[in-house]
C-alpha cells in the first residue's frame, strides 16, 4: 500500500526538551495506510498475533473482527479474525488460555487463536461477560493471572464488573461487581495501584474504586477526581479515557485522562496526593480544543526518559480533525508543548507501541464512522541513524 506522507507528517519546528542534563529531539511521524475496511469500529490492540516478532493491528466492529499482519510500513495483510462479537467498542487482545498465542476478548465472547492465524479464523466461545464500551486486561485478584474488566451502560447490563478467567476459559467466566457505570471510563489503562498497597484499583473516569481486600471482592468508591475531571458530558453521557502511570516520577501512580464523545474535549492529568485520597489537577491540552478525544496513549515518544501524551480528534470534533503529541517538557508534567502530528484524519481508539521494533513508539488508529486504518511511523530512530 502506498505512503500518504502528504498529510501533515512533520511535528513542526525542531524542539529540544531538557530533562536533567539530557536533550532529545522531537520526532517526526510518517503516515501509512494499513487497510480500508469496516465501520463503527473498536476493539483495538497492537500485539504480535502471528509470533513473528513485530506487532500487528487488531480491530473489530459488532459482529466482525480483523487483524492486519505487519510486513512493512507500507505493507499490511488483512486477515479475518472472527464473527459474532456483541459489544460496543470494548475488546482487547492477550493470551487468554495460556498457550502462548494472542487471543481476543470482545464483549460477551472470547476468540481463541488456533496457532494458525494466517489461515484459520479464531474459535469463538461465550464467556458470559457483558457487552461493553471498555475491556481492560489486568490482574485484579492478585493471583498472577490476567482478568478482564468491563464497563457497560447497555440496557440491563449497567455496571462495571471484572471477570476471573477459569482454568478452562471455555467455561463461563466468574463475574464480580465493582460499581456503577458511565458511558466509558476505564479504557485503555484505567487499572493500577492508586493507594500504594500493592493491588489493582480501577479508575472509572470521574471516580476511582479501591480494591479493599486485594482480591476484588470488596470495593470502595472515592470521588477525589471531581470536579475538574470529566466535567463535559455530552450526548452519550460522561465518557473518559483513563491511563494510570507515574507521570511525575515521584514513586506513586497518577492518572492521565482525555475527554471523549464531546465536541470540546481536554487532556489533563491528576497528580496523586496522599495515596489516592486527594488529587491535584494539571492541564495538558489547551482548555478549548474543539476536538473529541476518543483516544489516549501515554508513552515516551521522543525517547528522553519521561512520558508524553497522544490523542486525536474523534467523530464529534467541532473543527478539522487533528492528532496531537503533547511533549512533557520538564519531565514532571508541569510544562507541556503541543505538536500536531496529523490533520484531517479522524482518530478513534488509537494504540501506541513499537510496531516495527526499531526502539521508538509508533501509533495506529482508525475512525469511528469510516474505514481508513492508519499507521503513524515514528521516524526518530531512522533520523538518528541518518544523522550519523
Amino acid at each position: 500500500m502506498s505512503s500518504i506522507k502528504n498529510i501533515s507528517l512533520v511535528l513542526g519546528a525542531v524542539l529540544f526538551a531538557l530533562v536533567g542534563q539530557s536533550a532529545a529531539e522531537i520526532p517526526r511521524f510518517e503516515a501509512y495506510q494499513i487497510g480500508d475496511v469496516g465501520s463503527s469500529m473498536g476493539q483495538t490492540s497492537l500485539v504480535d498475533v502471528d509470533r513473528d516478532g513485530d506487532l500487528d493491528w487488531v480491530v473489530g466492529q459488532a459482529g466482525k473482527m480483523w487483524w492486519f499482519e505487519y510486513v512493512a510500513a507500507d505493507n499490511w495483510i488483512q486477515h479475518e479474525m472472527g464473527h459474532g462479537a456483541k459489544t460496543d467498542v470494548g475488546g482487547c487482545a492477550f493470551d487468554i488460555d495460556g498457550d502462548g498465542w494472542v487471543d481476543q476478548i470482545s464483549g460477551t465472547a472470547w476468540y481463541r487463536n488456533t496457532g494458525k492465524p494466517r489461515t484459520e479464523e479464531f474459535e469463538a466461545y461465550n464467556s458470559g461477560a457483558i457487552s461493553c464500551h471498555d475491556n481492560v486486561a489486568a490482574d485484579i485478584d492478585g493471583d498472577g493471572r490476567l482478568d478482564v474488566v468491563a464497563c457497560s451502560n447497555a440496557k440491563g447490563q449497567v455496571m462495571i464488573a471484572w471477570y476471573r478467567i477459569p482454568d478452562d476459559p471455555k467455561q463461563k467466566w466468574t463475574e464480580h461487581y465493582i460499581g456503577e457505570e458511565i458511558h466509558g471510563g476505564v479504557d485503555p489503562r484505567g487499572v493500577g495501584d492508586m493507594d500504594g498497597d500493592g493491588d489493582s484499583d480501577v479508575v472509572r473516569g470521574d471516580v476511582w474504586f479501591e480494591n479493599v481486600d486485594g482480591k476484588g471482592t470488596r470495593w470502595q468508591e472515592h470521588k477525589s477526581l471531581t470536579p475538574q475531571g470529566g466535567s463535559r458530558p455530552d450526548r452519550f453521557g460522561l465518557a473518559i479515557k483513563a491511563w494510570i502511570c507515574d507521570l511525575d516520577r515521584d514513586g506513586d501512580n497518577d492518572i492521565v485522562q482525555a475527554e471523549a464523545d464531546t465536541v470540546d474535549g481536554r487532556v489533563f492529568w491528576f497528580e496523586n496526593r496522599e495515596r489516592g485520597q486527594t488529587f491535584l489537577y494539571h492541564a495538558i491540552s489547551s482548555e478549548h480544543t474543539r476536538q473529541d478525544f476518543h483516544s489516549l496513549a501515554v508513552a515516551d515518544f521522543d525517547n528522553d526518559g519521561d512520558l508524553d501524551a497522544f490523542s486525536g480528534g474523534g467523530p464529534l470534533s467541532e473543527t478539522a480533525h487533528r492528532c496531537f503529541v503533547w511533549e512533557n517538557i520538564d519531565g514532571k508534567g508541569r510544562e507541556w508543548k503541543e505538536h500536531i502530528v496529523l490533520e484531517r484524519k479522524r482518530c478513534h481508539e488509537a494504540k501506541a507501541a513499537d510496531v516495527d521494533g526499531d526502539g521508538d513508539i509508533d501509533i495506529c488508529f482508525k475512525p469511528w464512522r469510516g474505514s481508513l486504518h492508519l499507521y503513524l511511523r515514528n521516524m526518530l530512530a531512522e533520523d538518528e541513524r541518518n544523522a550519523k
